[in-house]
């Protein structure tokens, strides 16, 4: 039995210390909130988070009946380009959109549940506490979220509640994205994420790559006034009663093709170690398989050398290809005008589309995506 220090309990943590308690290890998670905590965050639990989930023993169903009111069911994903065109795919396999408050605290009362100590610390200096009060462990895994990791991307997001029966049809059951010819390396989206009485609430947002950002009219702040204004949804949605929060920022620490995964003698894994996919900012599914995988390191090894082996290939055969991938996609779809023509492409190869929007929700791998045999 070894001794774990997992420091950070968000998606990331809470899946490595659910896998490892659950292995009989002793495992003490650090987190510097108490937990339920507010996240800032889209809010999407992609079918491809819903599947790793899944993989690790938590059914989609019971994920639900944890989250009670505070989720939406989506069924449904619109990618609109700069010139307005717009590709819609129904999928068989659900989404969902949970408020990271209650997702996060589904996961980690489950850590806990599954034998996790808890200690409520503010671990700032790993390297240093390495050699100090977490000394005592056989394993340190950094689980610390984006400021433990290399930010490169920013976003700021709000909520929407609308009278759900003025809403338009699809609206309250669809994840909707939206391409902008001003800042091109960004999105906006408008996506469901509660019910509350005859309102549907709604996180609306936008995100962009911190090198773009250029003041005075070309940041994050200008890129949301403009979407809130400008955007279709967003006025059904304020045609519908909307009433508006005022929007809260955060950073992204996207794959970027530096990760680092293993530093001073320390394993990283979710959005610490870049994890996040480069193209649609989406980072839940690669925290818990990392969760899940460096539990598989720690497992099998022998010394704290064997776990950093055993991570790097983990990464390798797991992450690194289809991260590489999505940063050419995001590469070849830079600009404007290749974003209007992979729309032209989408709107006339109907089954391209449909493994394009499987791509976004991490549900096929932006690697096959490239091969010539997905645009047959």
């Amino acid at each position: 039995m070894a001794t774990v220090a997992i420091v950070g309990a968000g998606p990331a943590g809470a899946s490595a210390g659910f896998r490892l308690a659950s292995m009989d290890h002793a495992v003490t998670l650090f987190d510097r909130a108490e937990f339920p905590r507010p996240k800032t965050c889209g809010d999407w639990i992609t079918q491809g988070a819903l599947r790793a989930l899944e993989e690790s023993g938590l059914p989609t169903s019971e994920l639900l009946a944890s989250a009670g009111a505070e989720h939406a069911v989506v069924t449904e994903s619109l990618l609109a380009a700069p010139n307005g065109n717009a590709s819609e795919v129904t999928s068989a396999d659900a989404a969902c959109c949970i408020p990271r408050r209650v997702f996060d605290d589904i996961l980690f009362r489950r850590a806990v549940g599954a034998g996790c100590r808890f200690v409520r610390q503010d671990v700032r200096d790993l390297t240093a506490e390495r050699r100090t009060s977490l000394k005592e462990f056989d394993h340190v895994v950094d689980a610390r979220g984006v400021y433990a990791g290399v930010p490169n991307c920013v976003a700021l997001r709000g909520y929407v509640a609308a009278d759900t029966a003025a809403l338009e049809p699809g609206l309250s059951s669809s994840v909707r994205i939206y391409a902008d010819p001003v800042f091109r390396r960004g999105y906006g989206w408008v996506f469901p994420v509660a019910r509350e009485g005859d309102r549907t609430r709604f996180n609306v947002g936008v995100g962009m790559w911190k090198a773009d950002s250029r003041p005075p009219e070309r940041t994050v702040a200008h890129y949301y006034e403009r979407f809130v204004a400008g955007n279709p949804a967003m006025r059904a949605l304020h045609d519908a009663g909307g009433d508006s929060t005022p929007p809260r920022g955060y950073s992204l620490a996207v794959a970027d093709g530096r990760s680092r995964v293993v530093e001073n003698g320390v394993v990283k894994i979710g959005d610490a170690a870049n994890l996040t996919d480069p193209l649609t900012g989406e980072g839940i599914a690669n925290a818990v398989r990392s969760g899940f995988l460096v539990a598989e390191a720690i497992g099998s090894a022998r010394s704290p050398a064997d776990v950093e082996e055993g991570w790097r290939r983990l990464y390798a055969d797991h992450f690194s290809r289809d991260l590489r991938a999505a940063r050419l996609v995001r590469t070849l779809l830079e600009g404007t005008a290749a974003k209007n023509t992979a729309m032209w492409l989408l709107k006339r190869r109907p089954r391209f589309a449909e493994r394009f929007h499987a791509c976004l929700a991490g549900a096929y791998p932006w690697a096959d995506l490239l091969s010539w045999s997905s645009l047959r």
